[in-house]
């Protein structure tokens, strides 16, 4: 398809797609001005900064405010809806740890358990004093991992062995964001339940939450209704993200999701039996020294809002996948978006012309 044809089809489907949205808005909004003024940001992101993805807005579990934008498929045209599939990258990260606090709770593993306890066969260095809890935080001081490991498939011990190869290690205590740390945590998870990863994600988050559109990437299976991920360059050209192994990423960062699938695990983290009190608040304290990590997540006081509300974060990002799970704790307000191209940058703090710090300023107050 040439450049005119391919921009005509473009432009046709895209204009189509947002008369629909327009229609189908109405059954979330409500007579609210601030609504109405988060969904003229929407649209203008949508217009006039090429997002592509669906955003919801949600209070106390019930859905105030939802909106889907751009194709899935750079081949075909064929448009997002509110059931797209994305892959939520890092969002991952937040899963592992919830299973990690649950086993805490019974039990079954201290977070102050070392390393060298659970995988003692993997000779990590300094693994007797590198904590379940430096592997949270992203402070063990191991390295990151070399971006050609996801040209082919790896185990994710062979995934520890590439990543430890002729690297120096750094110091513990010292944060560094590192996929390493969560695989670690995956294969400690197999460990203890003798069954992979992916089958305990099944188990104890996918199967009790009804996540029925949640489910484990990999180069060779995409999910029906899935958004691939691409790229737009400064010259405006759509480049489709290259085929790469993201299966390697296992439990920092394989998972997809949808929408609705997020916003119900985003209320069961409310919920005393799956996720009790008292771990909740372990997985929810922030480190201000170390960037405001928790496990997994980010906890703050968003500094631009009156009153300065307490934030709960989770952002993802693997090429043009970019995600934001944004809860605000003590009102039970939530914000995600998933987007599948490099339009929408997650990783921002107070710039007001974010996508993701405009909603939240009118959503927090």
């Amino acid at each position: 398809m040439n450049t005119i044809k391919f921009l005509f089809l473009f432009f046709t489907l895209t204009h189509l797609s947002y008369t629909l949205r327009s229609q189908t808005l109405d059954l979330y909004t409500k007579d609210s001005l601030a609504l109405v003024e988060i969904d003229s940001i929407v649209q203008y992101h949508v217009d006039e900064q090429q997002f592509s993805g669906v955003i919801m807005l949600a209070e106390k579990g019930e859905i105030a405010y939802m909106k889907s934008a751009g194709w899935k498929y750079l081949r075909d045209g064929s448009i997002i809806d509110y059931h797209t599939c994305f892959s939520i990258a890092s969002v991952t990260k937040m899963v592992t740890s919830i299973i990690i606090m649950q086993m805490d709770n019974e039990g079954l593993i201290s977070i102050n358990d070392p390393v060298s306890k659970w995988l003692p066969e993997l000779n990590i260095p300094n693994g007797h004093k590198i904590h379940i809890h430096h592997l949270l935080l992203h402070i063990s001081g191991l390295p990151n991992e070399p971006q050609s490991l996801y040209l082919q498939k790896y185990s994710p011990k062979k995934f520890v062995e590439i990543c430890l190869d002729n690297q120096e290690v750094g110091e513990i205590n010292e944060f560094n964001y590192s996929n390493i740390d969560y695989v670690l945590l995956g294969l400690i998870i197999e460990k203890i339940h003798r069954k992979s990863w992916e089958e305990v994600v099944n188990q104890r988050i996918i199967y009790p939450l009804n996540l029925d559109q949640t489910g484990f990437l990999s180069k060779d299976f995409q999910p029906d209704n899935y958004a691939f991920t691409y790229q737009i360059t400064k010259e405006n050209s759509l480049i489709a993200d290259p085929e790469f192994h993201i299966e390697n990423f296992y439990a920092a960062g394989k998972m997809f999701s949808n929408i609705h699938d997020l916003l119900k695990l985003d209320q069961a983290m409310y919920d005393t039996v799956f996720l009790p009190l008292e771990n909740r608040k372990k997985m929810f304290t922030s480190y201000p020294e170390y960037n405001y990590s928790g496990y997994g997540v980010w906890t703050y006081r968003y500094p631009f809002v009156d009153g300065s509300p307490l934030v709960m974060e989770r952002r993802g990002g693997i090429l043009g996948a970019n995600v934001v799970l944004l809860r605000l704790l003590d009102t039970r307000k939530t914000i995600i978006i998933l987007s599948n191209n490099n339009k929408f940058q997650p990783d921002s703090f107070g710039d007001p012309h974010n996508l993701r710090e405009a909603l939240l300023r009118i959503w927090a107050k």
